[in-house]
């Protein structure tokens, strides 16, 4: 019995830390699409506006259930799992007519695809660029 009390409390705080940690933000960015150990990264090619196009992002990013703006230069957001709050982050980056979105895990070892399926999921909502 005693050994559950300490069990149970060990994974209490260990789901209380993983919620509350900080998170470091994405320093440098990929450049080319690709399926990276724990998260994925997509490269196209966009006209028009570069600041409407950052616009969008940040409202379809913020719609997204979970998930916080985390910084600016690149835009940067945090999105946690529903269930235990692990934090994936996603970089978009915005320059010379080329939009990179750059998703990974912060914690483990595969994210199961769910960075490639954000990512995804928010060119689709974007329309054609």
């Amino acid at each position: 019995m005693r050994f559950l009390v300490i069990a149970v409390t060990l994974v209490v705080m260990l789901g209380f830390y993983i919620r509350r940690a900080p998170v470091a933000p994405i320093l440098t960015v990929p450049t080319v699409d690709a399926d990276i150990a724990g998260g994925f990264t997509a490269v196209r090619e966009f006209s028009g506006d570069a600041a409407a196009l950052r616009a969008r992002i940040a409202e379809i990013a913020l719609a997204t259930p979970r998930t916080q703006h985390l910084r600016d230069d690149p835009l940067q957001f945090v999105t946690r799992s529903r269930v235990v709050g692990f934090p994936d982050v996603t970089a978009v980056a915005i320059q010379d007519g080329v939009l990179t979105m750059y998703a990974h895990q912060v914690y483990g070892w595969s994210d199961g695809g769910v960075n490639k399926a954000r990512v995804l999921d928010w060119l689709d909502r974007l329309g054609p660029l």
